[in-house]
């Protein structure tokens, strides 16, 4: 895989080269991998199924899916306490990960595809060889609630209910753990700088994180319950969510909140018979001062960052997941729980195309340079091609 000057150079500041084997073929299974036939949609809903593949061996809802850089594997887990393995093109063939203890709820590959892991609600961690699927690590780090790697070296991080974030370089595995709070951490992202995390924690708290020093260099209470977090490209916002639909703007240098985007008076709490209406995602366009922000009270707010006002309201049929900038950053793309994968023109605020194929909930979505995969409640994995 041939890279720029400039980023393997900064590859090479922040890691060591990594081990390289030759590769090995993983098992068959012809009855696993299901290609989309005419007619196949069932009597009782007439839904066209739209996708290039289907993976149906999970046994319960699919909570995570992973996409190789090469375009080449799918990573899924699942309520059944397993992982999968997947070709997308090609051989058919997959690989069943077992060992776990409970739902695998977080799975990914790392920035050069040589490793991948698997981690389950529990905090039970595996990592894998990517040339000859060969488990190289585990490690229990008690409940968890997110897990990624770094974006240009292997180093993997997660976060504990305990409030420590931790850290390990692969393949040296060597540990680091950073205790900056005992308030869960929900949720993180990196800055571009990729030295610097920042994590928003179950109490309101936000923290960018120096992952070589382990102090935090801004914190910030928003004094309400923190659901999800954003970055901007830039740095210099940060957003995060919270149960009650509201978001809160931050500045970074300030170091303090701007204001809080919502659409509902000051104090506004919902009733308890009431629909949900957290913030479950949020997208900061790449290049506009604009990020979309997805609501389980079935639309995505379109929020000017700099005027800090709703630009638009994209309306959905139910709660929208997820939602990705894709097509150079022209369109929307939203995972939405009727099952519909829905690709937007924000400018016209109008559907462009509705992605149809699932019977069920969808529960996480991940766009790839040509594919996008989603994974629903009943177990069903598929890929579609965009162009």
């Amino acid at each position: 895989m041939m890279v720029d000057g400039s980023k393997e150079t900064e590859e090479m500041e922040q890691e060591e080269t990594l081990m390289e084997d030759e590769p090995v073929p993983i098992e068959q299974d012809d009855d696993i991998i299901q290609h989309p036939l005419e007619g196949d949609m069932g009597a009782d809903l007439e839904i066209e199924d739209m996708s290039e593949k289907t993976f149906s061996q999970h046994k319960g809802s699919v909570f995570c899916v992973a996409v190789s850089k090469s375009e080449e594997y799918v990573l899924t887990g699942g309520e059944d306490d397993l992982a999968y393995l997947w070709k997308i093109t090609g051989e058919e063939s997959h690989q069943k990960i077992e060992g776990h203890k409970d739902s695998v709820s977080h799975v990914g590959f790392s920035p050069d595809d040589k490793y991948y892991f698997t981690a389950d609600l529990s905090g039970y961690i595996q990592l894998f060889r990517s040339v000859d699927h060969t488990k190289i690590w585990e490690f229990d780090v008690g409940d968890v609630l997110w897990v990624i790697w770094h974006p240009l070296v292997p180093i993997l991080l997660a976060g504990a209910v305990d409030g420590g974030v931790w850290m390990w370089k692969v393949p040296a595995f060597e540990t680091k753990t950073i205790q900056l709070s005992t308030n869960p951490p929900v949720d993180a992202r990196f800055l571009s700088t990729n030295r610097h995390l920042a994590v928003g924690y179950q109490d309101g708290t936000v923290k960018i994180i120096d992952l070589k020093s382990g102090e935090a260099t801004v914190t910030v209470d928003t004094k309400q319950e923190i659901t999800s977090i954003g970055v901007s490209p830039d740095d210099k916002l940060i957003l995060t969510g919270t149960p009650y639909s509201a978001a809160h703007l931050l500045a970074v240098q300030a170091g303090k909140v701007i204001c809080c985007l919502t659409e509902h008076p000051a104090g506004y709490r919902p009733v308890e018979t009431a629909p949900s209406d957290s913030v479950e995602h949020i997208a900061f366009h790449p290049s506009r001062n604009l990020v979309a922000v997805s609501y389980t009270d079935n639309k995505v707010g379109l929020w000017d960052t700099t005027l800090q006002r709703l630009r638009h309201t994209l309306p959905h049929p139910d709660g929208v997941v997820k939602s990705c900038w894709a097509g150079e950053a022209q369109h929307l793309v939203t995972c939405c729980l009727d099952g519909v994968i829905r690709v937007w023109d924000v400018d016209q605020r109008e559907t462009i195309a509705e992605v149809t194929g699932h019977r069920d909930q969808l529960l996480d979505m991940k766009i790839s340079e040509n594919l996008v995969v989603t994974a629903d409640d009943s177990g069903i994995v598929k890929v579609f091609r965009i162009s």
